[in-house]
Order: C-alpha cells, then structure tokens, then sequence
C-alpha cells in the first residue's frame, strides 16, 4: 500500500479497536477517547492530562452532544491535527520530505 493508504488505515483501524464492543454502536466514550490519545499519540498527548480538560477536550470533540465521539468528530480530531502540524513544519528546512 502507499503511504496515505496506509495512513487512512491506520486511522480507521485505531478508531475500532479503540471504540467499545461491536455490539454497540462503533463511537469512543471519554474513557475510550481518553486512552486512544494517551496511547495512540504518546507524545502529543501531555502526561497528565487532568480529567476536567479531558471533559473540556470531549465536550468540544461532541457535536452531536451524545457524549460519545463517533468516527466523523474523531476525523475531524485528526484533520485539526494534521492542520497544525501542517502549519509548524511549513518552514522545515530539512525540504520537502521532512521526517521530524
């Protein structure tokens, strides 16, 4: 696969095995979004996140005010991710294949 192939399915993949059972509805609760960050983004995740900015981080994330985070609000998650990351390594002078 190529790389933004595997990268999309990296991003599926991880919302499923992160989401609850499959009887369910496939959405993250806040523990489940919780740990998906810790876990899946290590070192963008500060290591004490205290639990009133993961309700802040939730309730921002919730547009359909479910309290739970479906696929769609996690993808809109990783966009502005992506977006900012876009923009802090815009100037990278390490060229266009900038690896850090």
């Amino acid at each position: 696969m190529a790389p933004l192939e595997q990268a999309v399915a990296a991003i599926v993949c991880t919302f499923e095995e992160y989401s609850g059972p499959c009887w369910r509805q496939v959405k993250l609760c806040q523990a489940e979004l919780k740990e998906l960050l810790e876990k899946g983004l290590p070192t963008w995740t500060p290591t004490e996140l205290r639990e009133c900015d993961h309700n802040k981080f939730m309730s921002v994330l919730d547009t359909s005010k479910d309290r739970e985070v479906d696929f769609v609000e996690y993808t809109c998650l990783l966009a502005c991710l992506c977006a900012c990351g876009h923009e802090y390594f815009k100037d990278c002078t390490l060229g266009p294949h900038c690896s850090q």
